[in-house]
């Protein structure tokens, strides 16, 4: 929060990653899919005076199999409404977007950071893309991610793990050279999806990315890392760090007790949604999701400094 108790607007991704990297802490990226999730990120943000980053899945949004198709505008207008009433520093991120026109809708809607996620193309292939977004985001005061290297994916319920690639120091020192990213998401035993079991982070490799790569570094997988690793990830130079899958989960729980509970189905439907009191189920999962992300601002380290940036 500003001194003078002003709102903040939209702020530089890139000098919120580089401020966490400079003084020791993760600011938490937390994506949401709605409204209700989104606010929940910056009640969270706002009790905790903490920077924040909030954004929508670019895969997700642009997914083929929706029912209905979305227009990434919609979410580039609420992010940067959202944003720019909040009472602490906010980005705007556009996460995980597999396809390229993707991610110049989203400079163009008021994202003012992306990420491309071209894990079906080569090394090569994926380096000379992301230049490619590099020099149209950057005119634009717009912050790149990068990745080197894959996380696995475990799938809950089904026993499965989709094994990933761990991040090669020489590797993400070339790409970060050859691209201009201004931070690189990396492998190092870090899972998506992981639930009900905690993934442990090979420290040694952190270390020598961070010397190679020369930029913040960025942990996927939030969810399933245990509390420990984090800490030692981010002693050792990761700067922020993505959460999406605990944030669904938590909402999802919430949801079902609510409508588990004996009168629900019969009870006065304004109460139950729109009016936002205790029984209202969205305003519910709202402040239960923000519960659990103030939960990961405290292990981040990034509550109280937002009023340091």
């Amino acid at each position: 929060m500003r001194k003078d108790g002003a709102n903040v607007a939209l702020v530089s991704l890139k000098e919120m990653v580089e401020h966490a990297w400079k003084n020791g802490y993760a600011v938490g990226y937390f994506e949401s899919w709605n409204l209700e999730s989104t606010l929940a990120v910056i009640d969270a943000a706002e009790k905790t005076c903490s920077p924040v980053i909030i954004g929508f899945n670019g895969g997700f949004l642009a997914n083929r199999e929706r029912q209905v198709a979305e227009n990434i505008f919609h979410y580039g207008a609420m992010g940067k409404a959202i944003a720019c009433r909040a009472r602490v520093p906010v980005a705007l991120l556009l996460n995980e977007c597999e396809d390229f026109a993707t991610v110049v809708q989203g400079i163009v809607a008021g994202f003012n950071g992306v990420m491309y996620s071209g894990e079906e193309l080569s090394f090569e292939d994926q380096e000379a893309l992301v230049k490619h977004i590099v020099d149209i985001a950057h005119p634009c005061g717009v912050y790149v991610e990068g990745e080197v290297g894959h996380l696995p994916t475990a799938e809950r319920g089904r026993g499965v793990l989709h094994l990933g690639e761990l991040s090669d120091p020489e590797r993400a020192a070339r790409f970060v050279r050859e691209t201009g990213v201004d931070a690189l998401s990396i492998s190092v035993g870090n899972i998506h999806l992981l639930e009900n079991e905690k993934a442990h982070l090979n420290h040694d490799l952190i270390d020598a990315l961070c010397k190679a790569a020369q930029v913040p570094l960025v942990l996927h997988g939030g969810t399933g890392i245990d509390k420990d690793d984090i800490r030692g990830a981010i002693e050792r130079g990761v700067s922020k760090i993505n959460v999406g899958t605990a944030l669904k989960r938590v909402f999802l729980d919430s949801l079902t007790d609510a409508l588990n509970e004996p009168d629900t189905g019969y009870g006065n439907v304004h109460e139950l949604l729109g009016k936002g009191g205790a029984r209202d189920i969205l305003s519910r999962a709202r402040a239960r999701l923000a519960e659990e992300v103030i939960r990961f601002m405290e292990l981040f380290q990034s509550a109280g400094k937002g009023n340091q940036m």
